[in-house]
């Protein structure tokens, strides 16, 4: 049975809901253009009192969820992968989605897009190996940035300020509340029918107020803006929203950062298959030799072999690696751990979860969250004659 559960509501959220609130959080537009993300199936109109989180999608976990009293399934795998050109209980893919159909089970996927955001797949990874000042491998995009101004009454000018960061507003690099003020006066004329925080109907008021500033990422706008509205204490609220032509955070497949120390190859290995919970582990490179700087990619990355040794790395950490791709690695003086598919995806599973946590609590769109526990891995590690060395 799924646990963790991460967050109680009384009122119930719809599909169509949580799936805009997902939407905005992990943007379908940044998804690659072969992959299936988004709502993949379900009502928009149908409730949800609880969403279950989980790497996979498929008979089992649709499963789990029904099982689990869940209306919701929110995984990094699609259901369904690839087009369908029939619906049968006798297909594994077909099984699953008629399953969630007649349970009234809504599946919502984030997969690429979950790939290349920020705080997915490869920052939880990066984080699990304790890499350190981790940068995208291949930049595949950067989110646009705005300005927020707004005008607000001297003394109200904290609670704004905590709003919009609470929104993820005036967040820049490893600092947040991230703002300027400047102190200005301003003047209104409450007209029939206002009511007005300060002054009165007809009478011209003079107010100190403040000119306060502050970065938006293109995701939280919306949220920034609707934060400020409702601490500003005004009825009407003077502000505005300005496209930047500054470079905004950048998203991308892959990271690259550096261990806290070196270490050898082998004993990294060793690391990163008891930290992954990985059933086996294969290693390409000198055993003995000595690494620090590591490009990790969850899940199938050997495509990123060469962007990380332009970056520096003497290490990448990814999986589902081909033969040849290893001895084009070798050739090439990269090291490669392959730890499996699952064992470098299962650390984003919490971080869909608790994303889904927050925004929906910040959307008014109350869900209890579960966390499908990890799964046994498809793989199973049987003896052999090789060794790491």
């Amino acid at each position: 049975m799924p646990t963790n559960a991460v967050l109680r509501g009384w009122a119930m959220a719809t599909v169509g809901e949580l799936a805009a609130v997902l939407d905005r959080l992990w943007p379908v537009a940044w998804a690659e253009p072969w992959d299936n993300v988004g709502l993949l199936v379900g009502d928009h109109a149908d409730s949800v009192q609880r969403c279950l989180c989980a790497l996979d999608a498929d008979t089992t976990t649709v499963a789990d969820a029904v099982a689990a009293g869940a209306q919701m399934l929110l995984t990094h795998h699609p259901l369904p992968f690839r087009p369908l050109r029939r619906l049968t209980a006798e297909d594994p893919t077909g099984r699953g989605l008629l399953l969630a159909a007649r349970s009234r089970v809504a599946i919502y996927a984030a997969h690429t897009n979950f790939d290349v955001h920020p705080e997915g797949v490869n920052r939880a990874l990066a984080d699990a190996l304790g890499l350190r000042a981790a940068v995208p491998l291949r930049i595949t995009g950067r989110e646009a940035l705005y300005k927020l101004v707004v005008f607000v009454p001297a003394g109200h000018e904290d609670a704004v300020r905590d709003a919009l960061a609470d929104a993820g507003a005036g967040h820049l690099g490893r600092y947040s509340h991230c703002t300027f003020a400047a102190p200005g006066t301003g003047t209104f004329r409450p007209l029939s029918g206002a009511r007005p925080f300060v002054g009165h109907v007809g009478t011209t008021t003079r107010q100190s107020e403040l000119r306060l500033e502050a970065l938006v990422t293109e995701r939280c706008r919306g949220d920034a803006v609707q934060a400020m509205l409702r601490a500003h204490p005004y009825e009407e609220v003077a502000y505005d929203l300005v496209r930047l032509e500054n470079d905004g955070p950048a998203r991308g497949l892959g990271l690259v950062g550096d261990l806290a120390r070196a270490r050898r190859l082998s004993t990294l290995a060793a690391f990163v298959g008891r930290r992954l919970r990985a059933p086996a582990t294969r290693l390409v490179g000198d055993p003995a030799r000595i690494v620090r700087r590591v490009a990790v990619c969850g899940g199938a990355g050997a495509e990123l072999a060469a962007p990380a040794r332009a970056a520096g790395a003497e290490v990448l950490i990814t999986a589902d690696v081909r033969y040849h791709e290893a001895r084009e690695a070798e050739a090439s003086g990269l090291a490669l751990i392959d730890p499996g598919h699952q064992a470098t995806e299962a650390p984003a599973v919490p971080v869909l979860a608790a994303g889904l946590q927050r925004a929906a609590a910040a959307a008014g769109c109350p869900v209890e969250v579960l966390v499908q526990p990890p799964r046994q891995d498809v793989w199973r590690a049987v003896g052999g004659r090789g060794g790491a060395g």
